[in-house]
C-alpha cells in the first residue's frame, strides 16, 4: 500500500471504528503547520505498514485543526496537494466517545502535550519543542523522543531509518520539504539548523532523484507560504496560531507568514475590530503575541509584537520581555499607528523563534497573572 492509498483506506474507516479493537491516533500540534501535518500522515504511515495486527489496529493521522483554518496553510495546499483531499481533522472523529469506550491511544509529534483528559492516553511522543515542566506523564520513557532539532521530520525520519521500514522516494521527498522550510534551506543567519538535520536530510536525498533542486524545492515552498491573496487580517494571524491557556488568562501566539512583518500587519489594521474578531473567535482570548521573520540576501530579520485587552498588564509584559535575562535583545519600535494596547519591537537575537519564545511567556503569564 503506498502513502495516497493508506491515506485514502484510513479516512474510509472513520465509519468502521467499531470494527476495531484500538485506535491509535498519530497528532500533530494545534497550529498544524507544514511539520505537523506531514510528520503526523508519514509517521502514521509508518506504523500502519509494519503493524502486524491490522484487523484489530487502526492508526489514523489527525490534523489538529479544522478545515477552514487549514485552508489558511497556503503551502500545505501546494506542498500537501496530491493528498489534500484525504486529510482527517480533529472534528471528523469523537476522540472523547473512544476514550469513554477505551479503545483510544495517542501518538503526540511535533509536540507533547494535550491540554484535557487525552494526555492520559498518550503512548509515545516525538518532538523537537522545549520540554513544559510537569506535561509528560509516560511512564515508558523509550516512548519519549524531544530533541531540540530543527524539524520534527527529522525526527521521523531517524525512526524510520531505524526500523526495518522501507523508504521510498516519496516518502523521502514528503520527509525533505519540512526540514528545508524550518531551518530556511540551512540557512546560517537563522540558526535552526543542527548536524542532524543535516545528516538526516543528506541520507532522505539518496533515496531521490538525482535531478532534484533543493533549492527549487525550498523556493517553492517559501513563495507558496509567502503568498497571502485573498487573505484578511483575521486570516494572517488564524494561519499559524498556538494558544497559551492558564485558568485566569488565554493567550494567542501567531507567526505571521514568512517576509510579512509585524509592523506591515499593525499598519494595516487601522481599526481593531479584526483583532477584536479574532479573539472572539479563539475562545474569547485575552491578547495576541505577533512574530515574524523576513529573510532578505540570507539576511534574517525578526520582530515581535503583542495587542493586550487589559492596559494594566502591557507595561509588565513589555518589561519582562526586554529583560536581559531572556537574550531576546529587543528594540521597541515606533508604532505606525496611534494604539495604547499595541506595543512592537525589533528582535535583534534572531535566533530565538516562536519555539523559543512561547515558554518565557508562559512562565510570565503564570508568574504574574
Amino acid at each position: 500500500m503506498n502513502f495516497n492509498d493508506y491515506l485514502i483506506y484510513a479516512k474510509l474507516q472513520l465509519t468502521n471504528l467499531n470494527q476495531f479493537r484500538l485506535i491509535r491516533i498519530v497528532l500533530g500540534n494545534e497550529s498544524c503547520d507544514l511539520d505537523s501535518t506531514v510528520s503526523a500522515c508519514v509517521y502514521a504511515y509508518f506504523l500502519h505498514t509494519t503493524c502486524s495486527n491490522q484487523n484489530e489496529i487502526l492508526y489514523l493521522p489527525v490534523m489538529n485543526t479544522n478545515p477552514s483554518t487549514f485552508r489558511l496553510r497556503t503551502e500545505i495546499r501546494w506542498f500537501f496537494k496530491e493528498y489534500y483531499s484525504n486529510v482527517i481533522f480533529i472534528d471528523d472523529i469523537n476522540l472523547n466517545e473512544l476514550y469513554d469506550q477505551k479503545k483510544l491511544e495517542i501518538i503526540l509529534v511535533d509536540h507533547h502535550y494535550l491540554r484535557s483528559q487525552l494526555n492520559k492516553v498518550v503512548i509515545e511522543i516525538i518532538d523537537h519543542h522545549q520540554i513544559k515542566k510537569d506535561s509528560i506523564i509516560l511512564q515508558n520513557s523509550s516512548a519519549i523522543k524531544i530533541e531540540p532539532v530543527g524539524s520534527c521530520c527529522t525526527l521521523i525520519a531517524e525512526k524510520l531509518f531505524e526500523s526495518n521500514f522501507e523508504m521510498t522516494e516519496e516518502i523521502a521527498y514528503l520527509l525533505t520539504g519540512p526540514i528545508l522550510f524550518d531551518t530556511i534551506n540551512f540557512s546560517p543567519s537563522a540558526g535552526k539548523t543542527t548536524e542532524k538535520d543535516r545528516q538526516i536530510y543528506a541520507k532522505l536525498q539518496s533515496f531521490r532523484s538525482p535531478c532534484t533542486d533543493s533549492l527549487e524545492l525550498y523556493t517553492n515552498l517559501r513563495q507558496s507560504s509567502c503568498d497571502v491573496t485573498g487573505l484578511s487580517i483575521q486570516d494572517l494571524l488564524q494561519k499559524d496560531a498556538k494558544q497559551i491557556v492558564t485558568p485566569n488568562f488565554r493567550l494567542i501566539m501567531s507567526s505571521l507568514p514568512m517576509n510579512y512583518t509585524v509592523e506591515k500587519l499593525i499598519a494595516e489594521l487601522k481599526i481593531l475590530n479584526d483583532i477584536h474578531e479574532f479573539l472572539s473567535k479563539n475562545d474569547n482570548a485575552d491578547g495576541v503575541i505577533m512574530t515574524s521573520v523576513e529573510v532578505k540576501n540570507e539576511e534574517t530579520k525578526r520582530q515581535l509584537g503583542f495587542y493586550i485587552k487589559k492596559i494594566e498588564y502591557i507595561q509588565p509584559l513589555s518589561e519582562y520581555i526586554q529583560s536581559k535575562e531572556l537574550k531576546l535583545d529587543l528594540h521597541e519600535h515606533v508604532l505606525p499607528i496611534n494604539q495604547s494596547h499595541i506595543k512592537l519591537f525589533d528582535q535583534k537575537n534572531v535566533h530565538a523563534s516562536r519555539k523559543q519564545i512561547l515558554p518565557l511567556i508562559e512562565k510570565f503569564i503564570k508568574d504574574f497573572i
